[in-house]
């Protein structure tokens, strides 16, 4: 921002003070938070160009300043939910100079950010951030944000809104020491470097996701939310792991004690043995009683055995005797002497 030398002069044409001015700081104090729903309309008196010089070390002019002292408003120029959330003040100190002093004033001011904001009526939005959060100025003026971000989610706290005085134009001025008005001169800018300065409005459109809301949550907070939730869901899962864990614990105990012969591991296995007899002592074999055509049934049973029929006898039937040819055993037989059967 350009820093004009500025020239007041009282109401009989005498030179009171020359000056440079400089781009004023704005301290941060607090925030509040208002809504401006409507238009609001100022008096057409503010449109005049009331100027206001304040005092040194600046001597920067102000346009319709509102708090141009501590204990004085001049509030009709500016939307009363604005002016119930500004203030001004100055810290002073006496330096000495020469045969005289001269008081410095560091002014801080408080705005509040309205939030819907609907910008006055002579007043444009200057700019418009992503989020909805819009500054306006004074018709003609425009914005220079402040060289150091005060709040990143008002960009233009702490800004200025500027005019350039057109050169040689003669304005009127009333000028302010640091407790009340010393004169109210015409002066006449020397060229287009000097400028004017304006209060800015600041807040969020309607609708936007701030309008309901002055700051989002920062960064180290949407850290802590992320942390906390991750925390609470680890002690979720610890909380149900001890209980599942002991209740199948508990659930593999009691089924070994309703199979002791099974390992733990192999409930409700069948486990199959093949064992062999010793020989018997009937059959001298030996034998398996399991059954194959079973999957898991053992079975005794006795071998079976085919014996040998006994042969039956047989009669021949001869109901007289008969003589046999012998062969040559029985000629011999024949030459004997065989007595005589009886006859029967």
């Amino acid at each position: 921002m350009a820093t004009p030398t500025a020239t007041a002069t009282d109401s009989t044409g005498t030179s009171t003070a020359t000056s440079s001015t400089a781009a004023p700081s704005i301290s941060v104090l607090t925030l509040t938070v208002r809504p401006l729903t409507t238009t609001f309309t100022p008096p057409a008196s503010c449109a005049e160009m009331r100027l206001t010089q304040l005092s040194s070390p600046g001597y920067q002019i102000w346009l319709n300043e509102p708090q141009p002292v501590p204990g004085s408003k001049f509030a009709d120029c500016y939307p009363s939910e604005f002016m119930a959330g500004y203030t001004s003040g100055y810290l002073s100190r006496d330096i000495a100079m020469g045969t005289g002093s001269l008081v410095v004033n560091a002014s801080s001011s408080i705005a509040p950010v309205l939030s819907p904001l609907v910008c006055p009526q002579g007043w444009n939005a200057v700019r418009t951030w992503d989020s909805g959060y819009i500054a306006c100025c004074a018709s003609g003026y425009q914005l220079h944000p402040p060289d150091t971000t005060l709040d990143s989610n008002r960009p233009a706290y702490g800004g200025t809104c500027f005019s350039a005085f057109e050169a040689g134009k003669t304005v009127r001025v009333t000028a302010y020491d640091s407790a009340s008005v010393t004169a109210t001169v015409e002066w006449a800018p020397t060229g287009t470097t000097d400028q004017a300065y304006a209060h800015p409005i600041d807040g969020f459109l309607a609708g936007s996701d701030d309008s309901t809301s002055t700051h989002k949550l920062s960064g180290g907070a949407i850290a802590g939310i992320v942390i906390g939730s991750i925390v609470g869901f680890l002690a979720i899962l610890l909380a149900l792991y001890f209980p599942l864990r002991r209740y199948y614990q508990k659930r593999r105990s009691t089924a070994s004690l309703e199979n002791p012969d099974l390992p733990p591991q192999q409930n409700n296995t069948q486990i199959q043995y093949n064992k062999e007899l010793p020989g018997s002592p009937v059959t001298g074999y030996m034998q398996s009683p399991y059954d194959t055509s079973t999957s898991a049934t053992f079975i005794s049973r006795s071998p079976s055995y085919k014996t040998e029929a006994q042969p039956q006898p047989y009669e021949l039937e001869c109901q007289q005797p008969r003589e046999l040819d012998s062969g040559w055993a029985g000629r011999e037989l024949e030459a004997r002497d065989i007595p005589n059967r009886p006859q029967g």
